[in-house]
């Protein structure tokens, strides 16, 4: 096909994860596992199918590969440069992986940086996405609530890199400081705070019009016509950013999932990700029919942790 099609890919990615994660392998075998996954991820985020060659150093600016131009022309500047950054992370260290000219071992910190950086590709097409629904206090809190069953690694690359693009969006804002308290600790998300005061309390607070349309949207219904509020960001404690973060990075709630604590990995997440879509009720909008389909296909092949060691 010319564009991608996950359930094409489904048995490769099962056998790139198993090699790569589930069993004992040389470091030079891992590599050259990991960069055919990189190559599937570049060709999901590109939509390129598997009628269609690819190989990770056509992934550039005026490539020899037409499809790999159509897929960047698709993506944007912006996002087109982020993907060469990060396959060139990738592309020199995998190469030499499937090569023989490469006679010695490759190191672990060796296979952790091209690890990262496949990490950095997952987080790319939630940031794609992210991007093109415009997230927003507004956006469907289900997406948010599902993007929570992902590794907090992957959570703090796409919040991290939306904040740098846009410092004003609250929902951006609030879901990176969660995902610093996840991925390193309380004290972490602390001095984020600090560092960016000045910024962060500059954020325009919303009206209470936007607070309204905000708490109608996080509503559930608990009996016949009666609504009650679920929110993640409690507005009318508050009249700015800064101390409603700092409340809620103190607040033991959010200490749950400090530095990892229930998951870090897709294999310990992954369990929490399927007890969540088994029980919650579907939206069939476009906007949760294309994050549903994402969320399913970062894991793909994936293998609870219990399963891996029995």
């Amino acid at each position: 096909m010319d564009t991608f099609n996950d359930s094409e890919y489904a048995i490769l990615i099962g056998n790139l994860l198993h090699d790569t994660q589930y069993i004992e392998i040389s470091n030079m075998g891992k590599l050259a596992g990991l960069r055919k996954h990189a190559e599937v991820m570049v060709r999901k985020i590109l939509d390129i199918g598997n009628s269609k060659q690819l190989m990770l150093g056509q992934v550039k600016k005026n490539s020899n590969n037409s499809a790999v131009n159509s897929g960047m022309d698709k993506l944007g500047d912006e996002l087109s440069n982020k993907l060469i950054e990060i396959v060139n992370k990738i592309n020199p260290l995998g190469r030499d992986g499937t090569h023989t000219q490469h006679t010695d071992e490759f190191s672990d910190e060796e296979v952790e940086s091209v690890e990262d950086a496949i990490l950095d590709l997952y987080a790319l097409i939630f940031i794609k996405y992210f991007l093109d629904i415009q997230v927003s206090i507004y956006s469907p809190p289900q997406v948010l609530r599902m993007f929570s069953f992902l590794p907090p690694i992957i959570r703090y690359k796409t919040w991290n890199y939306l904040y740098e693009k846009d410092k004003n969006n609250i929902q951006v804002v609030d879901k990176l400081c969660l995902s610093i308290i996840k991925v390193f600790n309380k004290e972490s998300a602390y001095k984020w705070l600090d560092d960016n005061g000045e910024t962060i309390k500059a954020i325009p607070y919303p009206t209470q019009q936007e607070i309204e349309k905000y708490d109608r949207i996080n509503s559930i219904e608990i009996l016949p016509g009666i609504y009650q509020a679920v929110v993640s960001l409690n507005f009318d404690k508050y009249n700015n950013m800064y101390d409603l973060l700092h409340d809620k990075i103190s607040d033991s709630r959010t200490s749950i999932n400090e530095s990892g604590k229930m998951y870090k990995s897709f294999e310990e997440a992954i369990e929490h990700y399927n007890n969540y879509k088994r029980d919650m009720v579907q939206d069939n909008s476009e906007k949760m029919i294309t994050f549903y389909s994402l969320m399913d296909f970062v894991y793909l092949g994936r293998k609870a942790k219990n399963e891996i060691s029995s």
